[in-house]
């Protein structure tokens, strides 16, 4: 699926959709950002690096502490 296609597919949420055109802009800015050669940060998921034209690479986060919502 290329990215287009994804921004597509979020934006068939309906018309006037919040979630969905929040999501759609979301989307579209980190392919901006990526595209310009720019890493980008996802909280709680790592960073998107580009490398070359048309691939990325995930540099995961390091998991703090144990279970969540554990005792």
């Amino acid at each position: 699926m290329e990215p287009r296609d994804l921004v597509e597919l979020v934006k068939q949420g309906g018309p006037g959709s919040e979630p969905a055109d929040g999501l759609a802009r979301a989307v579209e800015s980190i392919l901006k950002r990526l595209r310009r050669g720019r890493v980008v940060t996802l909280p709680g998921v790592g960073k998107l690096v580009p490398e070359g034209k048309r691939q990325v690479r995930l540099e995961p986060t390091e998991r703090q502490g144990g279970r969540r919502g554990g005792k």
